[in-house]
């Protein structure tokens, strides 16, 4: 009882400082708390009555869309904001948007609400280890690369730059997985906020202004991904040495810029890390800090490159954990340098002479000097190695644990225009040596080479591409390794088989919806062409390659 009233007292003191707190948000969303708040914009934990009271964030914008072509806007930043969640796992998902009930009408949009931290506190507590700082920054990076790819409007398609990457704008999700999930905030609402708040060129910047590139500040150049980038930079310093690379008496407009344009200093002097920084680590972020972006990483995938390098080859620990891991289970992993195979020697490749010249694929070890690099070989025919050579490509595992020792490899291909999507499955069955060593390399190279051979030219390899697994992957790929012994098979290989195919036809369903989601979100702004998407939708496909 008393429990009971110390509650409702709360409630009442949290209402008075905060008049939208126990209120029912356009009959949907009832809020509960206030969790953040901005010059224009608070954000409020809620609860989503339609759907059970699933709790929910909200951010409303307090300023008017004062007229159609500015409401126009925001709905368009919102839905570049959906799409773009709907294809990271690292950018905020996007749940609804619309305006209050009250008369000043101010726009909302709704968030998935996920427990956690955002970055800025975890600088703070100076807690990060090299693995745990590169696994972020390896996050942050797929969120920004899946932007920076661009969403289509209108039939084209445009590169998303979010020119607001800050620590505040970086979440961490608490999870069962050690470093949990990183996910990026307002992405295109940041850039509507600066542009329709109403508020002066320095105001809007004031917060940003330390994470801002030089360019952005000038406001009078075109830019592009590279802005990004600088902010990363900055970020990846901060991180490492709780403090920004470049210092100033003032924090006004100009003084922040004379810095960020012109300050050229060796930002690693007087400085103690929290840990032992690789020389690779610092050129990465002396880069990404250049005040001339012609000389910054021309894009987010040469970030992650050098990235997932230094996690490989300057980060011995993650090895040597997994080494030791396995070799109590009497299991090696190879313990070769990490290194990438240039195109020219991998195109030397010749189809093995076992296998028969037809459309085809299966795991293979690549024999390259003093070490062996785990491979997917297939045969397509021309037409569709043309295609797929167009295709994102990314790698799935799908593992069935405790009744048999045996994963699905599934290697996954993505058009560009979203309406096919190819899979490579292999089943990996432990109990096989060849596959477990497979396994082993797989975890232990955090990557793998895709090489196809065309029908019509079987002798000489016509197409290969490197396919990063990313930290958390190589993690669980690690975890089967170490427990897959500890159990007894229960099902047989063939009953595990089956449900690992179902597990991946629910893996094609969900990627044929969420295409389709995609979809219908655009045309529903666009009325007049439902007809055509229809047409289009019903074009899709989902099937094997093989």
């Amino acid at each position: 009882m008393l429990h009971q009233k110390y509650d409702n007292q709360l409630q009442q003191y949290k209402t008075e400082l905060d008049n939208n707190i126990g209120k029912l948000l356009n009959n949907r969303y009832l809020i509960r708390d206030l969790i953040g708040k901005g010059k224009v914009s608070r954000v409020y934990l809620a609860e989503d009555t339609a759907k059970g009271g699933t709790p929910v964030a909200i951010k409303i914008l307090f300023f008017n869309l004062a007229n159609r072509q500015i409401y126009q806007s925001f709905v368009q930043e919102i839905f570049i904001a959906t799409q773009l969640g709907l294809r990271s796992n690292h950018i905020i998902r996007i749940l609804g948007y619309g305006l209050t009930e009250t008369e000043d009408k101010h726009p909302f949009y709704v968030m998935e609400y996920l427990p956690g931290k955002n970055l800025k506190s975890s600088i703070a507590s100076r807690s990060l280890t090299l693995p745990k700082f590169l696994n972020i920054c390896h996050q942050i990076c797929l969120g920004l690369q899946s932007a920076h790819k661009g969403v289509t409007l209108q039939g084209k398609i445009y590169p998303i730059i979010h020119r607001n990457i800050k620590p505040e704008n970086i979440f961490i999700t608490d999870s069962s997985k050690k470093s949990g999930v990183v996910k990026i905030l307002d992405f295109g609402i940041a850039n509507f906020l600066v542009e329709h708040s109403h508020l002066k060129l320095t105001e809007s910047l004031i917060h940003n202004l330390p994470y801002c590139s030089p360019e952005d500040m000038e406001r009078n150049k075109l830019l592009d991904i590279r802005t990004d980038i600088y902010s990363l930079g900055i970020i990846m310093y901060e991180m490492l040495f709780g403090k920004h690379p470049f210092d100033t008496i003032d924090y006004n407009f100009r003084s922040r810029y004379e810095v960020n344009k012109f300050q050229n200093i060796d930002i690693f002097q007087g400085v103690t890390p929290q840990f032992n920084i690789p020389k690779a680590l610092k050129e990465l972020i002396i880069k990404c800090l250049n005040k001339n972006t012609e000389f910054r990483p021309k894009n987010i995938d040469d970030v992650i490159h050098q990235i997932e390098n230094i996690y490989y080859d300057s980060e011995r620990n993650f090895k040597h954990q997994t080494n030791n891991l396995l070799d109590n289970r009497q299991l090696s992993l190879s313990g070769k340098d990490y290194t990438f195979h240039s195109d020219k020697y991998l195109l030397q490749e010749k189809w093995p002479s076992n296998q028969p010249i037809d459309k085809i694929s299966f795991p293979h070890i690549l024999k390259a000097k003093e070490c062996e690099i785990p491979a997917i070989m297939a045969m397509l025919p021309k037409r569709d190695i043309n295609k797929f050579t167009k295709q994102s490509k990314s790698v799935e595992f799908i593992i069935q644990k405790d009744l048999y020792p045996m994963l699905l490899w599934v290697t996954a291909l993505e058009d560009p225009k979203l309406d096919l999507f190819g899979y490579l499955p292999h089943f990996l069955d432990l109990k096989n040596h060849k596959f477990l060593k497979i396994l082993q390399l797989l975890s232990n190279f955090g990557y793998y080479h895709l090489l196809l051979f065309s029908l019509e030219n079987p002798d000489n390899c016509s197409y290969i591409a490197t396919i990063n697994i990313n930290p958390i992957q190589r993690q669980e790929l690690v975890d089967f390794l170490v427990s897959y012994q500890r159990f007894k098979a229960v099902i047989s290989s063939k009953q595990c088989k089956a449900i690992l195919k179902l597990k991946l036809d629910k893996l094609k369903q969900n990627k044929l919806k969420q295409n389709k989601l995609n979809t219908i979100t655009e045309i529903s702004r666009a009325p007049h062409i439902i007809n055509y998407c229809k047409q289009y939708i019903s074009k899709v496909k989902v099937r094997n390659i093989i």
